[in-house]
Formats: structure tokens, C-alpha cells, sequence
């Protein structure tokens, strides 16, 4: 079997949930030689494209030290056509989630400067900066690069929203939240953040919109049911809460907030 066969079967085997066997494919593959293969190319390149998916995977599961020397690896018999960036931002965040920081910064640099409109290494490394209070200012810099870089990624938004939170700037984070999901409306969690924002700034209507928008995304998820309801609550809306409180509780029954909701509206739990 080809290494792209091995590579196709353990990308599948992680969609099903089935990792440790995903992981014992993944390495499997590696191990091909390609001897005798018409296209060498193609196979070393299915190779590395094989060790990034293992580290992704250890990377999931926390398994840092597994995901890193996975990732060297990868480095180390880089194809000399093969594009280092990819492999330089994993290194970054991995050393990152590690709190190797001149490590990550080193790997951060590196992929940006081999792909200067790599926008998710803008995002890593800004996130990486700005943990520090010292560099928030430089951290601002790499989001607003990546804005104008891609302005219309929708993770783009998010991760400056996410910066622009953390530095208390609240009314300009509220924005780049509802941006991101206007960008992505099919994308259950920024959807839910533009919503939940919109909320604590007091547009109901907005927020309606967006929590709405949630349910139909996820009509299985309760907790879309009971936001919902909460703001149809606070917006008078009585029977409309209470049918969507009810819903909540048809999916988790005994759910406490959905209940204590519900009693506020002094409604009964079944109609």
C-alpha cells in the first residue's frame, strides 16, 4: 500500500474517533521507503503530510512531548522542495503550549518569515505575545496584520475579538465577535459568542438573531435551547421562552439552569 493510502485511511480512522488506531496507520506509513515508486515525490510528501496528522493527533490529546519529537521528525527529513511553514507554526505552538516561549518565538519567526502571509502563524504568535503584558502592544500588531492580510477570515476576527476581550476592550471585541460570525454563520461556536456578546451589551434583538441561528445549527443541543429562551425572556416574550425552555429540557431533562429559568417565568415545565 502507498503511503497517500496509509495517510487517507488514518485521516479517516481520526474522523471516526478511532485514534489509536489512526496513530498505528499514520506510523505504519511512514516507515515506507517508496522504493520502486514512479512519482518519489509524491510519496515524500504524503510521508510528511502522514507525520503532521500524528502530531495533530498526539497535539489533540495533550500528548506534547509526543506531537513535538513527531514534528522534528518531520523537519529533519523535510523533501528539500517541501514548504517548511507548516511544520515551523506547529513547532511554535507546541513549544508554546510547553511555555518554551523563546523556543515558540524562534519557530513563530521562522514560519513568518518563510510565508509572510501566513495567517495562522500571525495569530499564534500574537496570542503567544500577548501573554506577555510587556508585548501587548507588538502582540496587537501581528492581529491587525492578519486583518488586513485576510479580512475576511473569519478566524481572523475571532482571535483579535479574543485579544481585544483579554485587554478589556470589550466594546471593540463585541464587534470583530459579530463579524466573525457574520463571516462564518455556519460555525456553531462563533455564532454562540456573537450572541452571547451581543447579549451582555444589552442588543436583544441581535442577539435573538444569532442564539436563533445557534438552534438551527444544533437543534439537538439543549444549550442552545435555553439561551435562546433567556433572551426571549428578557425581551417580555413569555410563551416563546417558555416553548424554548421546554425544548431544553426535552433534550436534557433535570437540567438546573433550564429549570430555574423556567420557574422565573412561572410557567409550568410541561404545557
Amino acid at each position: 500500500m502507498a503511503e497517500v493510502a496509509y495517510l487517507n485511511l488514518g485521516t479517516s480512522l481520526i474522523a471516526l474517533g478511532r485514534c489509536q488506531e489512526a496513530a498505528s496507520v499514520l506510523r505504519e506509513g511512514t516507515k515506507l521507503d517508496g522504493a520502486g515508486l514512479r512519482d518519489r515525490g509524491a510519496h515524500e510528501n504524503a510521508r510528511i503530510s502522514a507525520l503532521l496528522q500524528l502530531g495533530n493527533l498526539y497535539a489533540d490529546q495533550g500528548k506534547l512531548q509526543r506531537a513535538l519529537a513527531v514534528y522534528r521528525e518531520a523537519l529533519h527529513t523535510l523533501p528539500e522542495r517541501y514548504p517548511p511553514q507548516a511544520i515551523y507554526h506547529r513547532l511554535g505552538d507546541i513549544f508554546a503550549r510547553l511555555n518554551q516561549w523563546s523556543e515558540a518565538e524562534r519557530f513563530h519567526r521562522a514560519a513568518l518569515e518563510a510565508q509572510p502571509d501566513h495567517i495562522a502563524a500571525h495569530l499564534s504568535y500574537g496570542t503567544m505575545l500577548a501573554r506577555n503584558s510587556s508585548r501587548t502592544s507588538e502582540a496587537e500588531q501581528w492581529f491587525r496584520r492578519a486583518l488586513r492580510l485576510a479580512p475576511n477570515d473569519a478566524s481572523v476576527h475571532h482571535h483579535y475579538a479574543e485579544f481585544l476581550s483579554s485587554q478589556r476592550r470589550t466594546e471593540e471585541a463585541f464587534q470583530y465577535r459579530v463579524k466573525a460570525a457574520e463571516l462564518a454563520p455556519e460555525d456553531y461556536a462563533l455564532v454562540m459568542a456573537a450572541a452571547s456578546s451581543l447579549r451582555l451589551h444589552d442588543r436583544k434583538l441581535e442577539a435573538e438573531r444569532w442564539y436563533r441561528q445557534a438552534v438551527k445549527l444544533r437543534p439537538q443541543e439543549a444549550r442552545a435551547h435555553t439561551n435562546l429562551g433567556a433572551i426571549l425572556h428578557l425581551l417580555g416574550r413569555t410563551q416563546e421562552a417558555a416553548n424554548s425552555y421546554r425544548e431544553a429540557l426535552r433534550l436534557q431533562p433535570d437540567d438546573l439552569t433550564t429549570l430555574s429559568n423556567l420557574a422565573k417565568l412561572g410557567v409550568p415545565a410541561i404545557s
